[in-house]
């Protein structure tokens, strides 16, 4: 065996060792949120509480773990198969590998799960050797735990999601049109529904309650949305400024006050000129890193982030191309 390969034994059988923990399968899942990543959830779901009643999957790995690398097509084929049908994927490095090499796995296989960069993923310890998976089904326990088999699991959970991103699969009766309309991201139409449902039941407790919740989770997907577009414009971070506005004044909210208001919003935001610039500077950055995408040394992609830098500085799209320079700078001589 030789030199390398042993190293990269030892790395995947005795990093785990340092967090090894007890079963959590039949508990309810540790509390988790995640702030930064790679490839992002593209639905802003980044926690347990964002994620209850649907499937999450947990799994530990490292970059110097032969086993975790050759499991990753099995992770990959999972999220193709139920992205945006109620799979979430948490994975967590637990290596202490620099972000830079976490990117060149995702990069040179294609990956595209999300890969948690920091935030509070210490309730999963691993038992054993990595790589670990954790599944937590709808009901918010763990439903499985262990090395291998866990989509099966997975495939089990997904079957039981009867409202899509609700967070509970029962609701009480006379709430189902509310639920189902929830589900299907017309969140104008589950908040009349409930609305209406609670006003005709007003003296069933039952009814009361859950339609309480389905308004309760219609207003939170609006105050996110909102929150973003606060923080974004804050950052002048404007391409996502704009698509939060697009989807608050969309048919999901059609006919609600806040749609009204974020459609004015946007009109607004688009006439002003330095919202102009940056967004003209987000969209060159993006056709710079497709090019870099392309690029066949670090060399021509430091060539192509400055001269994006020197045409748009001052801008927050600059800003982010400089960091994007700095850290191919800082890879430099680093050993993979």
């Amino acid at each position: 065996m030789s030199k390398t390969i042993m190293i990269a034994v030892l790395a995947c059988a005795l990093a785990p060792a340092l967090f090894a923990g007890g079963s959590l399968t039949g508990q309810d899942c540790p509390s988790f949120s995640a702030t930064r990543f790679i490839n992002p959830p593209a639905d802003g779901k980044t926690s347990f509480e964002d994620c209850k009643g649907e499937v999450i999957l947990v799994k530990l790995w490292g970059t110097h773990c032969g086993p975790c690398l050759k499991s990753m097509p099995e992770v990959q084929a999972l999220w193709n198969k139920y992205e945006g049908k109620g799979l979430h994927v948490f994975m967590s490095e637990r290596q202490n590998s620099s972000e830079a090499d976490i990117q060149k796995v995702y990069s040179s296989k294609g990956l595209t799960f999300p890969q948690v960069l920091e935030g509070n993923m210490g309730g999963f310890p691993g038992v054993g050797t990595i790589p670990y998976a954790y599944v937590i089904g709808v009901d918010g326990k763990v439903v499985f735990e262990g090395h291998s088999g866990y989509g099966a699991a997975i495939e089990t959970e997904i079957e039981k999601i009867k409202y899509l991103g609700l967070g509970k699969n029962d609701v009480a009766p006379g709430l189902e049109k509310a639920a189902t309309a929830f589900s299907a991201k017309d969140y104008a139409g589950a908040r009349e529904e409930a609305t209406k449902a609670k006003e005709k039941s007003a003296d069933n407790e039952a009814v009361v309650a859950d339609a309480d919740y389905i308004i309760g989770r219609v207003d939170a997907v609006i105050e996110k949305l909102l929150k973003r577009v606060e923080d974004t414009k804050a950052a002048r971070r404007y391409h996502e400024t704009v698509a939060a506005l697009e989807e608050l004044s969309g048919k999901e909210f059609k006919g609600m006050e806040v749609a009204d208001k974020a459609k004015e919003d946007l009109k607004e935001l688009k006439k002003d000129k330095d919202v102009k610039n940056e967004l003209k500077a987000w969209d060159a950055l993006a056709k710079t890193l497709e090019a870099n995408d392309k690029a066949k040394s670090d060399d021509a992609k430091k060539a192509n982030l400055e001269g994006f830098i020197r045409k748009y500085e001052g801008t927050a799209a600059a800003g982010d191309a400089q960091q994007m320079l700095g850290a191919i700078g800082s890879d430099e001589g680093r050993e993979g």
